[in-house]
């Protein structure tokens, strides 16, 4: 079974390499994507917080700051997988070549494809890690209110995540022709389920077709099992539809993208 690779040494042995250049060149891999979803959530969450005010989460009233908190951790356990999957792996696997070196050892393409996938995961979950830390200082100088024993279950949400939409990106890495064309997955589905994800405000429509589809976003469930977890303390509902779809996404997108990567990669 090809899902089996996601488990092998070899898909390990593509994320430690991985990880060894990253922490050769740490602060620069480090310092841009870890600070953006920072700077969101002083720009958002103070200053637009502080003409906003309240926002009604669950019946309540709630303080911006503290609404868009777990909501940025869950943009960048997002953003940061889909565009390393999306940019990184493209610039790996047609500029520098690494996937035909790693080609010529005992990693097969299902190794590759998982080894990225897993970094990617990974990467998303230190950026989050980093927020999240963020917040828990707020919280301890009394800027917002946080359930302290919840902050480590961030940590496997982000991962989930952020592997469901590692594979995202990297459908696209496997059928778009070249890099300029990046910009169509960009924007046209980065941002917008970046948006539509109950991030920065509550996404409520009485479309029924596409509350249908919003309820099928990663996401947004993301974000509100975040938000539950780190304002009520509790694991609700959210935190197993946005598992089950993640994971639904890995099941049905690992064999597509590993298949349209031999036909791009070797030519089968």
């Amino acid at each position: 079974m090809i899902h089996a690779a996601i488990f092998d040494w070899r898909a390990r042995e593509v994320v430690r390499r991985q990880s060894l250049v990253y922490l050769r060149n740490w602060y620069i891999s480090l310092i841009p994507p870890a600070f953006e979803p920072l700077l969101y959530l002083l720009a958002f969450g103070i200053g637009l917080g502080a003409h906003i005010g309240a926002i009604t989460w669950h019946g309540a009233s709630l303080p911006y700051l503290a609404y868009i908190a777990p909501g940025i951790i869950t943009f960048t356990s997002f953003n940061a997988p889909f565009f390393q999957a999306l940019y990184g792996a493209y610039v790996r696997m047609h500029y520098q070549k690494t996937w035909e070196g790693q080609l010529t050892t005992q990693v097969d393409l299902p190794h590759v494809v998982a080894g990225e996938m897993l970094w990617a995961g990974l990467q998303g979950t230190l950026y989050a890690a980093i927020v999240t830390t963020v917040i828990a200082v707020f919280a301890a100088f009394g800027a917002l209110h946080i359930v302290w024993w919840t902050l480590p279950l961030v940590l496997p949400l982000a991962f989930i995540l952020g592997c469901a939409m590692a594979l995202v990106g990297l459908l696209f890495t496997a059928i778009m022709p070249s890099i300029d064309h990046m910009n169509l997955p960009t924007f046209l589905v980065g941002f917008p389920v970046s948006i539509l994800s109950d991030t920065y405000f509550p996404v409520e429509t009485g479309i029924p077709w596409v509350q249908a589809i919003l309820a099928l976003n990663p996401v947004r469930h993301c974000s509100e099992a975040m938000r539950t977890l780190l304002i009520e303390g509790r694991i609700g509902a959210d935190s197993g539809d946005m598992c089950a779809i993640s994971v639904v996404l890995v099941i049905v997108l690992f064999p597509i993208v590993t298949r349209l990567m031999q036909r791009r990669v070797l030519g089968e």
